[in-house]
């Protein structure tokens, strides 16, 4: 029986905070005036998997000469997870700079591939964990910037850097995209950053240890 009361316009659930999520987000719940149910983010993207000490980066740390297409012998920038890792990598952001103008427009993507066999990394790049900035030989992810031998041919993924030959055209935008853990790799899983032509560049990769 309606008694008349003024009931408040939100209700909040006493609900645990649920997450991380593959983005790193946190949520809550509430119910609305008419007991919908109502969602908000209150933690910063990839706050959660910080917290919980899961992320790891490397980056070519020089100048580095590019591979031209896709050879499985190969230098640039490559990630990889092992497989014996009892962890996937989530793939967070990716970014790539160039340090000299191309001879030829030279498009530059994200290759992918997967094999049964572990990548061999000739000339390892160190892994640093996502809080300090320090080696973290805990991490599975292993990335390598130079005669790097494919565990197999990758195929091309994603395109994120367009060409220019020009020596005095601007540079293009360096602002690192966020794959918000789209690609993860699994055990036998590499990634790598691949071009067109021949290039003189610097690339890094942040991600995530997940559970698969």
């Amino acid at each position: 029986m309606d008694q008349g009361y003024d009931f408040p316009a939100l209700f909040e659930v006493a609900l645990a905070p649920r997450g991380p999520f593959a983005n790193g987000d946190n949520q809550r719940a509430s119910l609305g005036p008419h007991g919908e149910l109502l969602i908000s983010l209150y933690e910063a993207p990839y706050r959660m998997l910080q917290k919980y000490k899961q992320t790891f980066f490397a980056a070519n740390q020089g100048d580095t000469t590019w591979t031209v297409g896709l050879a499985t012998t190969y230098t640039g920038f490559c990630l990889s997870c092992r497989n014996a890792s009892p962890k996937n990598l989530s793939i967070l952001k990716v970014g790539f700079v160039l340090n000299a103008a191309p001879a030829a427009i030279d498009p530059v993507g994200l290759a992918q591939g997967w094999a049964s066999v572990d990548c061999t990394h000739t000339a390892a790049l160190t892994v640093y964990d996502g809080q300090k900035g320090l080696p973290a030989a805990q991490a599975n992810g292993m990335a390598d910037a130079g005669n790097t031998t494919l565990s197999a041919t990758p195929v091309y993924r994603q395109w994120i850097l367009g060409g220019f030959t020009a020596a005095n055209l601007p540079a293009p935008d360096v602002a690192p995209i966020d794959e918000g853990g789209l690609i993860e790799l699994v055990p036998g899983g590499f990634l790598i950053v691949a071009a067109i032509g021949v290039l003189h560049g610097m690339a890094f990769m942040e991600w995530a240890e997940v559970d698969p």
